[in-house]
């Protein structure tokens, strides 16, 4: 479900999963200016740090098994795993663990690890550690599958080597190299989940591993994990920053630190302990979404946070034999109808902030949430995860009872919505698509917002439009890869991907949008029909040129006949200056005519027709490549004006034969 993590640097394409309920038909809202504070105080915690509530957790403590658990059941129960043995695609893992053990265990390298300090890129130490943690799960699905003991020396080097490598946590993420160092822990991304995936291990695995590896485990866990947890609570040392941010931090960590509790702590009074901290601090999680549910962080790390918050709700809905559900808050139901109210059309999704392009639904996570929460998307009843067996967590979890599939009835929607738009007035993003059944190709993703949101690109009016079922022009996405200045002041002027240089927004007078809370989108119109939306928006503050006076964008989208979008600019000067549009493609386009362009994709092709009170336009076109698939800006510049608009009307043409 979530956490198919094949990279430690950003959640991949096919992998990913995802999800707001929004009322989609027939908005019209007052055409008065509207900002929104709800994408500012989303970076706002709800949870801070707080003492350990020992009521809480006596409460707790009364209605966890006496014994530890995790995901599944132990290699002890033939009847369970002997079932698993019978599909040949579970089987097909005994072949991979078996070529497993005819190599050496990958060797921790100090020098890959430490490239990162050296030279600031991550893929090096990264591609290493990945290599060592990514052999447990098939070893361990392998033996508990064979049950003959083939696999045991093997899975005991690997935990060995695993818990005594120097550092569990990513280079990136140890500060000071304090982990490696062996000088002070913390938990994070990385560390939080070999955690889990250790102490899953130990549960399914039980006898079958030495007593004293197994005492040795427990105890690099403590030191490791959960001491260093509950010393960041008792004191407030600020080295689980996480727990009281609103980004996926805040649930993948919390579902690995949770989850390892669960499924090795003796002591059923320190498991509670560990329940009482998740069910406490994901509220932070919870908090970092939108009331209507939207996600700023996009829709790649939407599928790793969310789809790691289900983790966690699963883990604390086992423990407690249902009583405590993370689930129960309404708003979390709005956040699993994200993805099916996010899609433009025919599965095609907006590649907003930091996000892989072409973002696909989880369908796996939208399966989990439907049957959970009753969300009636029928195309979600069902989802085969037979053969799964990537990891220790949800593909363990998947493959015995758990709380969706144990749950039979689950109501369809019977009837097929017209969904003629998606608002989330909240995140200043429309969604527009042609009414069902209609001729129409076109839909869009429109969006304001602010330049100040979780995994930001300074992106406010920035438009996507699908033609069919291909993204023509629109947000790039990215980065696929993080580097040791990805998140520092640097950000927006090392990676055009990043700034606004690389979105379909203007550059005024050559200035890009600035980042920061001030840049905001204040929303002038939204004028919602069965025929047309309007969708006006004044982007000025976006801008810090002394000379502007006023940026107004203004989108139109008609349903008629194909469909089409136009996209008109609005400005005043104070002295005349040069203004330069962008359109953002990853397809081929050529100039038609002095006032058109093409864009042509595998089959979908596209006119953008352009009119300016400035008169004719220049085209420079540039190829970007920063860390994702390269893509193309075909700039339009202007010649300098006081005041003027610019007007650019997207419509469909016929396909390519």
């Amino acid at each position: 479900m979530i956490n198919r993590i094949r990279s430690l640097v950003m959640p991949s394409v096919p992998f990913l999963k995802l999800l707001t309920l929004v009322t989609c038909i027939g908005l019209t809202y007052p055409a008065t200016a509207q900002t929104t504070s709800a994408a500012r105080d989303i970076n706002k915690p709800v949870a801070l740090l707080r003492p350990i509530d020992t009521l809480r957790v006596r409460e707790l403590a009364a209605v966890l098994p006496e014994k530890p658990r995790g995901f599944g059941e132990p290699y002890t129960d033939r009847t369970a795993w002997n079932k698993l043995y019978s599909d040949p695609k579970y089987r097909a893992i005994i072949n991979e663990a078996a070529q497993l053990i005819s190599k050496p265990f990958p060797a921790w390298s100090d020098s890959l690890y430490l490239v990162f300090f050296r030279q600031g890129t991550r893929p090096e130490g990264e591609k290493m550690i990945r290599a060592r943690t990514n052999q447990l799960p098939t070893l361990v699905w392998a033996e508990c599958l064979e049950n003959k003991g083939r696999f045991v020396p093997a899975l005991e080097t690997a935990l060995t080597e695993l818990i005594h490598q120097k550092s569990w946590v990513l280079p990136a993420h140890d500060r000071n190299r304090l982990n490696f160092d062996q000088k002070r822990f913390n938990v994070d991304l990385s560390s939080s989940k070999l955690s889990h995936s250790i102490a899953q291990a130990v549960y399914l695995l039980g006898d079958k591993l030495k007593s004293e590896l197994r005492a040795d485990i427990l105890n690099e866990l403590n030191r490791r994990t959960f001491r260093p947890i509950l010393n960041t609570i008792a004191t407030r040392n600020g080295d689980h920053y996480w727990l009281t941010v609103n980004n996926n931090w805040n649930a993948v960590c919390l579902a690995g630190v949770t989850g390892a509790a669960m499924a090795v702590l003796p002591n059923r009074t320190d498991r509670a302990r560990f329940i009482s901290i998740a069910e406490h601090y994901a509220k932070n999680s919870i908090a970092g979404f939108t009331d209507e549910g939207y996600s700023t962080e996009g829709l790649g790390y939407f599928a790793y946070g969310f789809g790691n918050y289900a983790l966690l709700r699963e883990t604390v809905w086992q423990a407690t034999s249902g009583k405590v559900d993370l689930f129960a808050d309404p708003k979390v139901k709005r956040i699993g109808m994200l993805v099916p109210n996010l899609e433009i059309m025919n599965g095609v999704y907006p590649a907003i902030a930091d996000c892989r392009m072409s973002p696909t639904a989880p369908a796996d996570l939208l399966w989990y949430c439907n049957r959970t929460m009753n969300l009636g998307l029928p195309q979600y009843n069902t989802y085969d995860f037979s053969g799964q067996a990537d990891d220790l967590l949800d593909d363990i979890m998947h493959a015995f009872p758990n709380s969706a599939t144990i749950k039979r009835n689950v109501p369809d929607s019977k009837a097929a919505p017209n969904r003629l738009r998606s608002y989330f007035a909240d995140a200043q993003l429309l969604i527009t698509r042609p009414a069902n059944g209609s001729g129409g190709r076109l839909g869009t993703a429109l969006q304001g917002g602010n330049n100040n949101e979780m995994h930001n690109h300074n992106d406010i009016g920035s438009f996507n439009v699908v033609v069919g079922d291909e993204l023509l022009m629109g947000d790039p996405g990215g980065p696929y890869a993080y580097t040791a200045k990805t998140f520092t002041a640097e950000r927006y002027t090392l990676y055009k991907s990043l700034a606004s240089y690389g979105h379909p927004v203007p550059r005024i007078a050559g200035i890009e949008q600035r980042d920061g809370a001030a840049a905001q989108a204040v929303i002038l119109a939204t004028d919602f029909t069965d025929k047309q939306d309007r969708y006006a928006m004044d982007i000025t503050s976006a801008y810090a040129q002394p000379h502007l006076k006023k940026l107004v964008r203004t989108f139109t989208y008609n349903r008629e006949k194909a469909g089409s979008l136009t996209v008109a600019d609005n400005f005043q000067f104070t002295e005349a200056q040069p203004v330069e549009l962008a359109l953002i493609t990853r397809v081929d386009w050529k100039q038609i005519a002095p006032d058109q362009i093409e864009f042509t994709g595998k089959r979908e092709r596209m006119i953008a027709t352009i009119s300016a009170s400035n008169g004719p336009f220049t085209v420079r076109s540039e190829r970007i490549e920063e860390n994702s698939p390269a893509f193309t800006r075909v700039g339009l510049l202007f010649d300098p004006v006081k005041t003027g608009t610019i007007t650019i009307t997207f419509r469909p043409a016929s396909p390519r034969k």
